[in-house]
Formats: C-alpha cells, structure tokens, sequence
C-alpha cells in the first residue's frame, strides 16, 4: 500500500512524505486483529502538535486530498 502510494504521488508531481508511527494504533490494525485481510494505509496532512491544538497548511490538505483522489481512480482501473 505505502509503495503503491508513494509511486502515485511521484506520478502525478504529489509532494508527499512518509512518516512512520511505530505507537500508533489505527481502525485499520483492530480491523487486522480481528481477522480482516484487507490491505490497510493510513494518509493526511502533515500536522504539527498532533492531539492539541493542530496546525497544518492548506497545501497539506490539497495535496492529501489529490493523492486519495489519484488513488481512487487508479482503483477503478
């Protein structure tokens, strides 16, 4: 799933970086634990003082919302 979307991205000139939360838990990794096989990524802006008071760019929000939307059409095909 991260290489699928990191080959969209640079396809279509997406500015996008990979950040890895080792911590984290999502709905994804309880979807897996309770017997799911479906592939499973997670993607958004990047943010600043995550869990406060957010901050993020516009930009961010564009281009995130750009990739899920390449990703989209790219499913279909």
């Amino acid at each position: 799933m991260t290489n699928k979307l990191r080959r969209l991205a640079a396809a279509h000139e997406i500015p996008a970086k990979l950040d890895i939360y080792p911590n984290y838990g999502s709905d994804g990794s309880t979807y897996w634990r309770a017997g799911g096989e479906a592939r499973v990524g997670l993607i958004g802006p990047g943010v600043d003082a995550s869990h406060a008071y957010e901050r993020t760019h516009r930009e961010a929000l564009q281009h995130t919302a750009h990739l899920i939307a390449r990703y989209l059409l790219d499913a279909g095909a």
